[in-house]
């Protein structure tokens, strides 16, 4: 029996199936049958109404805000969203079948799309309130004005539009929805990443990567497909990810007189495309919509135009491979997902492999594909990406040590230079830029486990992970050092990253022989070249100074302390003299030593402590001055002009930070002198200050704003 669709003045009554079938069984088969004050009746076929669904306070929720793609969310859109919105009374004087489970309803209030399996609201939107008449064709909305426009509306989910998007490369109008879907995506994909991409104040020129998070998690969350290995482990994925649990839909839609646009809630989105523009949409879970000729207005027949012609047709090549693709990579996706803490080394062996084996079947069918290249590029790195992260997360939870299999070893390796590598600039020789910024790699402790298996057995090993990731230079230079091993060979690649922690290690073990080639490439550091193959560097690094020697001595004296920080500085001279230093590092060491003689083993920067902000300040009797003035002739055994002190109070050296700049006491200015006098001002731990006189008087021993 074909569907039927009965509609009067008095209301609609549609039949739906159980199965999503369009003969509908007579045992199968379900009447819905508009009420008054949104309800509705679900009727059996002999006539008996079995349920009656209200929906007033489902509908208490913000209508959806449409999407347009040339265009953002506007305030009044997302005060809507915001508020609170009543229960709404309804009458669904129009009821309409769509995609096969759902019910579509208009009023003059709005679109509305109801889920009776659910007896939920799927979405509502009050953006089309003048609607003369509409029509349903499969999944596909045809809706016409009273001003004679048409609209084409289409549901697709959330995620699918934003991968669409994305596949299509229309990153601006993709990372352009995802403002607009702003609430929903963070209450469904709350990770840090998201968070972050939704905090950028000035959106960067490279839109891809900046959404590249978004997607790879999107790809990731609705992997299902089971995969068996041979060690008779099944591999599942669930389905229910981030957006499966309530899936969020949309509408599509092609209008005549407006612009592309889209719209969405945390159930649902809406999105609307210009007719010329449209392309396929992917059947499968995402409901999509066909494309269709532009529609004259106040002259349509009801027909819809495809159009075949060879743009269309690549089109359509292009969107049936991308979906191929994505699901070919599902598996890789299982079996990332499929790795698990305590899993034996036999099991992490059969995934690799397997891993690798789908990988490069995945890379070898589609590296012909036209026009796509960047895309199966792009997906295939998502995925193995994906895949290692996983595998460092879960399977590193025994000693690198004591697993036998090397090639299990050896993946360990290749998934952390995978994962870091990217972080650090190159020049065309494959050699590293000097680092700008010290960033500390993802999975450290892997690094660091790696470079101690291999530093007796396979230095070149070693080399190979510290030249894809410089910052490793750090864990394996210092090994090399403690050994007494020869440092010839890693001259040049410990020179060219600039780091001062690598430098503090590599210097001072250096002999006079070495320091000669140090000045060599010190002057090619100069000439802005590349150490290994002596070419101009594409960007060269903004450094104030070739070398950081300050920070360098500042580094080794805080790890070994001020005598060897002193024996480098003497070394230092000897082999390159007139080297410019900061006079910091000089009072550094000095009171490090006085702190070191007393008993404190702690180091002092004074690079960092002389940096004075508004937030610190320094307060304290003005004898103090004086005495320092004096303690300074006497040591230097010469005059001091005091006025290198300044007027106000001084201090030793003592900085604090305070609450506010009036003692609690006595509401007088901090810096009063008579108050402070010779005793000076009490800080408590509150961050609150006293003069110590008006503590005295009023006997107070503790702050008194907390009693």
């Amino acid at each position: 029996r074909e569907e039927k669709n009965i509609n009067d003045a008095r209301g609609a009554f549609n039949l739906i199936s159980d199965n999503d079938s369009n003969i509908l069984g007579e045992n199968h088969s379900k009447i819905f049958c508009a009420r008054p004050g949104s309800r509705l009746w679900e009727v059996s076929a002999d006539g008996v109404v079995v349920k009656t669904h209200q929906f007033k306070e489902a509908l208490a929720i913000p209508p959806i805000a449409i999407f347009r793609s040339d265009s953002t969310l506007e305030s009044s859109q997302e005060e809507e969203t915001e508020r609170e919105w009543p229960p709404q009374s309804v009458n669904f004087s129009h009821l309409f079948v769509l995609a096969r489970k759902y019910l579509f309803s208009y009023t003059t209030s709005g679109l509305y799309v109801i889920d009776p399996a659910n007896a939920s609201v799927l979405l509502w939107s009050n953006e089309y309130t003048n609607i003369s008449m509409t029509t349903i064709v499969d999944d596909r909305i045809y809706l016409m004005t009273c001003d004679s426009e048409f609209h084409c509306v289409a549901l697709t989910t959330l995620d699918s539009l934003l991968l669409r998007l994305y596949c299509r490369e229309q990153f601006s109008e993709c990372l352009n929805a995802c403002f607009v879907y702003k609430s929903q995506l963070l209450n469904a994909i709350g990770t840090k990443d998201i968070v972050e991409m939704f905090e950028v104040k000035d959106l960067p020129r490279d839109e891809k990567a900046l959404l590249r998070p978004l997607i790879t998690l999107l790809q990731a969350g609705g992997n299902n497909r089971p995969a068996k290995l041979d060690s008779g482990i099944v591999v599942v994925h669930s389905e229910n990810g981030r957006f499966a649990d309530k899936r969020t839909y949309g509408c599509e839609t092609t209008s005549s007189s407006q612009s592309p646009e889209i719209s969405s809630d945390d159930s649902s989105e809406m999105q609307i495309q210009s007719g010329t523009d449209q392309e396929d949409l992917a059947r499968g879970d995402t409901l999509g919509t066909a494309s269709e000729d532009v529609l004259d207005s106040g002259n349509y027949d009801g027909e819809v135009l495809d159009i075949k012609d060879d743009g269309h047709r690549r089109a359509d090549f292009q969107e049936n491979v991308t979906h191929r693709v994505q699901s070919d990579l599902r598996s890789i996706y299982d079996l990332a997902n499929s790795i698990r803490p305590g899993m034996s080394e036999k099991e992490i062996e059969e995934i690799i492999l397997e891993t690798d084996k789908r990988m490069r079947t995945v890379k070898d069918s589609y590296r012909d594909s036209p026009g796509l290249q960047t895309f199966i590029y792009e997906v295939t790195r998502a995925a193995e990406l994906h895949y290692y992260n996983v595998f460092l997360e879960n399977a590193f939870v025994q000693s690198i040590d004591s697993i036998v299999n090397d090639y299990v070893v050896r993946h360990f390796a290749r998934a952390f230079i995978e994962i870091n590598a990217p972080t650090y600039a190159r020049c065309s020789c494959g050699y590293p830029y000097p680092m700008d910024k010290t960033v500390e790699p993802k999975f450290l402790a892997v690094g660091e486990s790696l470079i101690k298996r291999y530093a007796d057995e396979l230095p070149k090993e070693c080399s190979n992970i510290c030249d894809k990731v410089p910052y490793m230079w750090r864990v394996y230079l210092s090994i090399r050092v403690e050994q007494r091993s020869a440092l010839d060979d890693l001259l040049r690649q410990c020179l060219q990253t600039r780091d001062n922690v690598v430098l503090s290690f590599l210097l001072p073990a250096l002999n006079e022989q070495q320091w000669s080639c140090v000045t060599m490439c010190l002057s090619e550091i100069q000439d802005g070249t590349c150490l290994f193959c002596a070419m101009p560097l594409a960007r060269k690094p903004d450094y104030d100074v070739l070398i950081d020697w300050s920070g360098i001595a500042r580094e080794i004296m805080s790890r070994e302390g001020p005598d060897e920080a002193t024996a480098f500085l003497i070394k230092l001279e000897s082999m390159i003299p007139d080297i410019d230093l900061d006079r910091s590092i000089f009072q550094s060491i000095i009171f490090t030593k006085m702190l070191h003689r007393r008993g404190l083993k702690k180091s002092i920067d004074f690079s960092k402590t002389n940096q004075l902000s508004s937030e610190y300040g320094t307060i304290c009797s003005p004898q103090i001055g004086e005495q320092l003035a004096k303690a300074l002739e006497k040591d230097l055994r010469r005059p001091i002009d005091k006025n290198v002190f300044g007027t106000g109070a001084h201090h030793w050296g003592m900085r604090h930070k305070i609450k506010s700049l009036t003692c609690p006491g006595c509401t007088l200015s901090l810096q009063t002198p008579i108050l402070l006098g010779d005793n000076g001002i009490a800080i408590f731990r509150c961050g609150h200050a006293y003069h110590v006189n008006c503590m005295i008087e009023r006997k107070l021993t503790r702050c008194n704003l907390h009693q």
